[in-house]
């Protein structure tokens, strides 16, 4: 007697698994269960992060020309100073490259690998190129100040003359050379090797005071912006249709209910 209850109720549940309501219930299900996921996704956490740690860099690397300014004009120039700001824009490029190839693989929208392997690339050559200037440009004014003190206590006259172009040199600009029939010709000799570090120390701030860095930097934060507003407005959507999802399931339960019945 057990055992055709049991057949019967086999047989109902097969007859009922091969209706439609069923499989709508199934479905819905399958669904809700989609919606879920994409609701726990992180990737508006990771995007804004992202936006953050470059905006960060940007931020860092203001301060960091800043500083380099007072190096260029020789006002409080610190080479202590220009190494941790630059070890530190350094440190940060390359964490955030670290982070990207870490999170590439876990399926999130992400810029090309070739851009952010640009960025970092450029940030490095950025930072070298400021150490390097940072140690000529200090010892360009060590050797202007001692040729200029000589100048002084040899020629006066000479001193006030050559003044203005001395000045130039020291914010930065080129200069042509000073003297053409010099008394002195070691004096000479001296002010045109300064000219001439000068202008190769003004080619060299070009190359690394450029907007190179910039452009990838607010590139990938454009990027990652939008798809932050991508995320934002799914997961706007999703609520309303979790909501349509859970009505339809409930209707299509009492239906297969009432008609199991």
């Amino acid at each position: 007697m057990i055992n055709f209850k049991n057949k019967v109720i086999a047989d109902t549940f097969k007859k009922k698994v091969h209706g439609p309501w069923v499989w709508i219930v199934i479905a819905v299900t399958l669904g809700l269960t989609l919606l879920f996921y994409l609701s726990q996704k992180p990737q508006i956490i990771v995007y804004s992060r992202y936006i953050k740690a470059l905006s960060d860099y940007q931020l860092h690397e203001a301060n960091t020309m800043r500083v380099m300014e007072r190096v260029r004009y020789g006002y409080g120039g610190d080479s202590t100073l220009v190494e941790t700001y630059t070890m530190n824009l350094r440190e940060m490029a390359v964490a955030f490259s670290r982070e990207i190839d870490n999170v590439r693989p876990m399926g999130v929208n992400l810029p090309a690998h070739n851009k952010v392997d640009l960025f970092e690339r450029e940030v490095r050559r950025k930072v070298s190129g400021m150490r390097r200037y940072t140690e000529r440009r200090t010892a360009w004014f060590t050797t202007l100040e001692e040729l200029s003190t000589q100048i002084l206590k040899l020629d006066p006259l000479l001193y006030k003359k050559i003044k203005p172009s001395l000045d130039s040199m020291k914010a930065g600009f080129l200069a042509n050379p000073i003297l053409d029939q010099p008394p002195n010709q070691d004096i000479a000799e001296k002010l045109n090797a300064l000219i001439q570090q000068n202008e190769e120390l003004t080619l060299a701030w070009t190359s690394f005071d450029n907007t190179i860095v910039s452009m990838y930097c607010d590139e990938m934060i454009l990027f990652f912006q939008s798809q932050n507003m991508d995320e934002l407005w799914l997961k706007s959507k999703i609520p309303m249709i979790f909501y349509f999802l859970t009505l339809i399931l409930i209707l299509s339960t009492f239906f297969f209910v009432f008609r199991s019945l």
